[in-house]
């Protein structure tokens, strides 16, 4: 398991990195299209910077290794398997996304790649940790509602920074 541990910050940067450097650039090629399909998806993101995108995924890093170090030092993974499997569910979402839109949007090519690692990695930690499906069950919702929560901070972090570093 602690193999596993340190995969989920690799796979999390190497998916969030195609995020960092594409999506600004990306939702500006892109306004005009997503003002007309999507207005309310564009407000969430009017005014962000590349800078305040990066540092939304910096904390969201921090907050991941807080939880692999927990886990390799606990020996405990529940909160670990519940994050990661929020992780994998979220690369769904994004070819989810890319579908809807019907373009290319930065997070599909790493989403696509890391899918079936990602998918792997739940199947074999669970034949390794032997929870109860129930207990993988409370895991996913506590990893998921923990991501959910995070993913607001981490977007009012970088709305804030953004607007608060506007050029």
């Amino acid at each position: 398991m602690n193999f596993y541990v340190w995969l989920f910050p690799i796979i999390f940067i190497f998916h969030d990195m195609e995020e960092i450097v594409g999506f600004i650039p990306w939702l500006n090629k892109n306004k005009s299209f997503l003002e007309k399909k999507y207005s309310k998806f564009i407000k969430n993101y009017e005014g962000v910077s590349t800078e305040g995108f990066a540092l939304a995924v910096f904390e969201e890093l921090i907050l991941l290794l807080i939880i692999c170090i927990a886990s390799y030092f606990s020996d405990f993974y529940g909160i670990w398997l519940g994050g990661f499997i929020g992780c994998v569910l979220h690369f769904f979402v994004h070819i989810i996304e890319s579908i809807v839109v019907r373009k290319y949007i930065p997070a599909l090519i790493t989403s696509i790649l890391a899918l079936p690692v990602g998918i792997y990695i739940i199947y074999d930690s669970i034949r390794i940790l032997s929870y109860p499906t129930t207990e993988i069950v409370i895991y996913s919702i506590l990893g998921a509602l923990l991501i959910g929560v995070n993913i607001r901070f981490a977007h009012w972090i970088m709305s804030r920074y953004s607007k608060a570093n506007k050029i």
